[in-house]
C-alpha cells in the first residue's frame, strides 16, 4: 500500500494516530521500531540538527526535502513533514507540493505565518491574511499528483488574533480543501473542546506545546483521543532529550574525567547495532561478497 493511502487509512481509523517528532534518519528509525504508525517530521528540530540554528525560516526547501528522503528511505511507516509556509507564496507552495511528494512524503503541513517569519514586537508569530493561506491551499491542493497526499492546514494566529480567529481559519482552510486542520498554540483545555467542536475537519493537536505551556495536568492521549483529536503530534521531546544527554555525557568527561555515573544513559554497542540493523548487512555482505 502507498505511504499516503497508508496514512489516510490510519487518520480514517477510530484511534487517534500518534506521530512522535523526528530530526534525522536515526531519530526517524528509533520511532519506527518502537512501533509507532507514522513519524513527524519537525521543521524546528530539522532546523536546530541540521543548521544548528532557530527554526526562523531559516531552512531551505532544498535542504529540507534532501533531509526528508533520507528519513523516508529508512522507515517503513507514513511519514508527515512539516512544510514551513510552503517556502513562499500560492506558486512555491505548488512547487514544496511536488518536491515533498517526489521523496515519499504521505503529507505535509502547511502554516500562515509570514514569509520570512516574523515575531516582533511581542514574540508571537505573525500571520498573513486567511484569504492569502486560502490561496495556498487551493495551490496546494491542485498541484498534489496523488490525491491521498494528506495536506494539514496550519494556523499560527491563536496567540495573537484569539481563538475565534484561529477557529474562523481552520474553517476556511478545511473548505479550501485542507485534510485536516491544526490550530498551534492551543495550551488550555476549553480552547482544545473548542477546536474540535467549531472546526469542521479532523484535528491536529501538538502534545509538545501543551508541555511547554503550563497545563496542568496535561491530558493524555486518551484524553485527547476523547476529546475529538484525529492526529497528536510530538515535536520536540527527542530532540530535546538527546540534547540534555549530550550535555550530561560533556560536562561528565569536562568535570569529572570520566563516564563512570553515566552508564544508564548508554545503550551497549550491540543494543545500538541491533537498532540500525547491522546483523541484515552482514547476511548481505555473506551472500553477495566474495
Amino acid at each position: 500500500m502507498k505511504p499516503t493511502s497508508r496514512l489516510k487509512d490510519l487518520l480514517n481509523n477510530e484511534r487517534m494516530l500518534v506521530a512522535p517528532g523526528a530530526y534525522d534518519a536515526l531519530s526517524a528509525k528509533v520511532i519506527c521500531n518502537a512501533g509507532f504508525e507514522s513519524v513527524y517530521v519537525t521543521g524546528f528540530g530539522v532546523t536546530a540538527s541540521l543548521l544548528g540554528k532557530p527554526d526562523i525560516g531559516f531552512i531551505t526547501l532544498e535542504e529540507m526535502t534532501n533531509h526528508i528522503r533520507k528519513m523516508v528511505g529508512i522507515v517503513s511507516v507514513p511519514v508527515i513533514a512539516d512544510a514551513e509556509s510552503g517556502y513562499g507564496n500560492a506558486l512555491n507552495t505548488m512547487r514544496a507540493v511536488q518536491e515533498y511528494e517526489a521523496v515519499g512524503i504521505a503529507g505535509f503541513q502547511i502554516e500562515d505565518q509570514c514569509v520570512p517569519k516574523q515575531h516582533k514586537p511581542d514574540g508571537l508569530p505573525q500571520v498573513v491574511s486567511m484569504e492569502e493561506h486560502v490561496e495556498k491551499i487551493h495551490a496546494a491542493v491542485e498541484a498534489r499528483k496523488d490525491e491521498d497526499f494528506c495536506i494539514i492546514g496550519r494556523t499560527d494566529a491563536l496567540g495573537r488574533h484569539g481563538i475565534n480567529e484561529a477557529i474562523k481559519r481552520g474553517n476556511a482552510y478545511a473548505e479550501a480543501g485542507a485534510d485536516l486542520i491544526f490550530v498551534h498554540g492551543a495550551k488550555e483545555n476549553n480552547d482544545l473542546k473548542l477546536i474540535v467542536k467549531e472546526i469542521a475537519a479532523p484535528n491536529v493537536v501538538n502534545y509538545s506545546t501543551l508541555r511547554e505551556g503550563g497545563l496542568s495536568p496535561i491530558p493524555s492521549i486518551l484524553e485527547l483521543e476523547k476529546i475529538g483529536f484525529k492526529l497528536l503530534i510530538i515535536p520536540g521531546e527527542l530532540l530535546f532529550g538527546a540534547a540534555k544527554v549530550f550535555l550530561s555525557v560533556l560536562r561528565e568527561i569536562r568535570d569529572k574525567g570520566g563516564l563512570d555515573g553515566l552508564g544508564e544513559y548508554f545503550l551497549k554497542t550491540d543494543e545500538f547495532m541491533s537498532v540500525i540493523e547491522m546483523d541484515k548487512y552482514k547476511r548481505s555482505e555473506e551472500r553477495f561478497l566474495i
